[in-house]
């Protein structure tokens, strides 16, 4: 009689439930992936103190949007000195009260989820880590679980997005396993998913941008593009280098104009919000004119120096924390020679967004983080042409698919023990 093991079951069980997800919708596909995410990444986010003023930046203006209406921070007026800027938050000075220095884009992400959350706000007494020489400072703190949820919400979507437009690609198997590594094995789990940081926004409208654009819809692209410069505003470098890029293929102008009109909406957005919030109209806002004269001024040497650390820099390198990727090089050039003008254009606008991220900030992006920050809009531009090189070239070349694997392993161990120790 025919004997059944135990791994004979589970074969076919795992072998069922991948045949399963092969036949679902892509709606049905997107709920299947983003939900088990958004439960991961909201358990393993961060809700309590100390928490990081970088995205406290962020959450402060929803709450406040959510409960007030407004983007004026009253009660945050008293530390917008030069003492506390950078230190206990990045609130700016405007007419007497207190404004977020960024853009509003990851904050009116964040109003939907206060909405429907707690709140009050609690004074806390603290030293800021920045500057403990202030000693003890009284901070209003909202609730930080909805800014929580907003940001694990946004991370398990952009993951979601992946999903659908890895899926004629590599097929479904594959690119759940691809989107899975990018959740887990990249600073996605631990920095963007963890905060309401602007990354996670900004990394789903670029993930949403790039699967409408797999599907010809440029004009629903360029909107969402639109969004992710609301967002994060040097974002507009990728949808200007994929809309030029199909152009270009095509030989028309009309995709620069499809794309690119969403895209417009986006930074007219970000150049009002800043003639009304701070008085004048420009991109920087509450940042004043110091990035740009950074990206405009700062030494060669200077710019090679940094590149150099945000790859191989032992606390901040991409290469360090993401090792997998390392792997993928090689195959970028064959990936290349079947990519469609669409995913050329993304990876050509990742390269650009962060040689002038590079050139404009210290590569590090501050304190309160492991890992890296900057890269992840990036990674998320180039992920498709990242697929096509583990398609080209990897998954042919036993050594080579065999040292992805381990460094794909070694990868998500390394947010794996951030996450749970830290």
């Amino acid at each position: 009689m025919p004997v059944t093991t135990d791994a004979g079951v589970t074969e076919r069980t795992t072998q069922g439930a991948w045949a399963w997800l092969e036949r679902r919708s892509d709606a049905a596909l997107l709920f299947a992936v983003v939900l088990p995410l958004f439960v991961l990444f909201f358990l393993t986010s961060q809700r309590g103190l100390p928490y990081n003023i970088d995205a406290f930046s962020n959450a402060v203006p929803a709450w406040s949007i959510a409960n007030h209406g407004t983007v004026h921070l009253d009660d945050y007026a008293g530390l917008t000195g030069p003492e506390y800027f950078g230190n206990v938050g990045w609130f700016v000075d405007v007419d007497g009260t207190a404004v977020s220095q960024y853009p509003p884009g990851a904050a009116l992400w964040g109003v939907p989820f206060y909405l429907v959350g707690p709140d009050g706000l609690v004074v806390v007494t603290g030293t800021a880590v920045n500057a403990p020489e202030l000693g003890n400072v009284e901070i209003p703190i909202p609730p930080l679980g909805p800014a929580a949820a907003a940001a694990a919400a946004a991370v398990a979507l952009a993951m979601g997005w992946l999903v659908l437009t890895f899926r004629p690609l590599v097929g479904t198997r594959s690119a759940i396993m691809a989107a899975a590594l990018a959740a887990l094995g990249t600073s996605t789990w631990n920095v963007a998913s963890s905060r309401l940081w602007q990354h996670g926004p900004a990394m789903m409208w670029l993930a949403l941008a790039g699967l409408l654009a797999s599907r010809s819809r440029l004009g629903a692209s360029g909107l969402s593009h639109g969004m992710a410069v609301l967002t994060r505003p040097l974002t507009a470098v990728v949808s200007a280098a994929t809309g030029l890029w199909v152009a270009r293929r095509e030989r028309s102008w009309a995709p620069v104009v499809r794309v690119g009109l969403g895209a417009t909406l986006g930074l007219a957005a970000v150049v009002g919000y800043n003639a009304v919030v701070f008085g004048t109209p420009s991109i920087s806002g509450g940042y004043g004119g110091n990035f740009t004269d950074q990206a405009l001024g700062s030494n060669p040497l200077w710019w090679a120096g940094n590149v150099v650390g945000a790859l191989f820099d032992p606390e901040r390198g991409l290469l360090v924390w993401s090792p997998f990727l390392l792997v993928l090089v090689p195959g970028l050039r064959s990936a290349w020679r079947v990519a469609p003008a669409w995913i050329r254009g993304g990876a050509i606008g990742a390269v650009l967004y962060l040689l002038i991220q590079y050139k404009s900030n210290r590569f590090s992006g501050g304190g309160g983080f492991y890992g890296y920050r900057y890269p992840l809009e990036a990674l998320v531009a180039a992920a498709p042409l990242l697929v096509l090189a583990f398609r080209e070239w990897v998954a042919a070349r036993p050594v080579a698919l065999k040292a992805f694997g381990l460094l794909a392993v070694a990868s998500v161990t390394l947010q794996a023990v951030v996450v749970v120790r830290f």
